[in-house]
């Protein structure tokens, strides 16, 4: 009898483990599956996920490899290559119309700012952003069928550590310049008004980032014309060429 409770005992331990390791697998891939069905339509660009990870217990998780592309009429491959992600979740407000985010961390992204006389990428996905189509995770509901209320977002903290930044543009012939970015703190994104939606909130991260970017692109300027580092292989009419390129774009800009 004994030795029949340990197999029993045993069974279910094994059984949970498995049904915990099933729920975990199945929110990872929820969370991936909603991150590159919402994220194209938002940003009009291409949004790969490589894995999610998201604990059915803990609400705590993890996005890596993350990959969003540029809009048309870009060149680089990317605008932001963030290979890692935490995030922080309350797991109750998932079954609800406005989900509650503990906490995003993003640590040690690259950015990719292009300019050109049109101006950046960065702008550009920052209006794509602002003036995309509501952005839902769920297939589109036929004209009979009522219409679902869209999510909702609240976000504690959102912060971003360790950031570098490629500034690329034409005139430099391939090359680009690299400089840290400050930290990004941002927090209580949509809690003044009972949640924010999915496009309103990345707007605001986006905003952000872009912001820093646009200053740390502008600080650039002097570094561009003295031809120092990468840009000495560029040759000095190039250097020169982005110095006054840079300052055409963000000599009128204030924070």
């Amino acid at each position: 009898m004994k030795r029949f409770l340990l197999y029993s005992l045993v069974v279910v331990a094994l059984a949970g483990a498995a049904a915990g390791y099933l729920a975990y697998a199945k929110l990872g891939a929820l969370v991936k599956l909603a991150v590159e069905t919402v994220g194209p339509k938002v940003t009009g660009a291409v949004v790969r996920l490589d894995r999610a990870q998201l604990s059915p217990l803990s609400g705590k998780g993890r996005l890596s490899g993350l990959f969003i592309g540029n809009p048309k009429g870009f060149r680089t491959e990317s605008a932001f290559k963030l290979h890692d992600v935490a995030v922080s979740v309350d797991l109750k407000s998932l079954a609800s119309d406005c989900v509650k985010v503990h906490e995003v961390l993003v640590d040690g992204p690259e950015i990719t700012m292009e300019l050109a006389k049109g101006g950046s990428n960065l702008a550009r996905l920052q209006k794509n952003v602002e003036s995309s189509a509501p952005a839902s995770s769920q297939p589109e509901a036929k004209a009979s069928e009522p219409a679902g209320k869209e999510l909702k977002l609240e976000v504690g903290l959102f912060k971003v550590t360790n950031a570098k930044l490629h500034l690329s543009m034409g005139v430099l012939h391939g090359k680009d310049v690299t400089v840290p970015l400050p930290d990004i703190e941002l927090r209580n994104i949509g809690r003044d008004k009972g949640g924010a939606s999915v496009k309103e909130t990345v707007a605001v991260m986006l905003g952000a980032v872009t912001r820093s970017a646009m200053n740390a692109a502008a600080g650039a300027g002097g570094l561009l014309k003295d031809g120092a580092g990468v840009l000495r292989g560029a040759g000095k009419s190039a250097a020169s060429g982005a110095s006054k390129l840079v300052k055409g774009i963000f000599g009128g800009k204030k924070d």
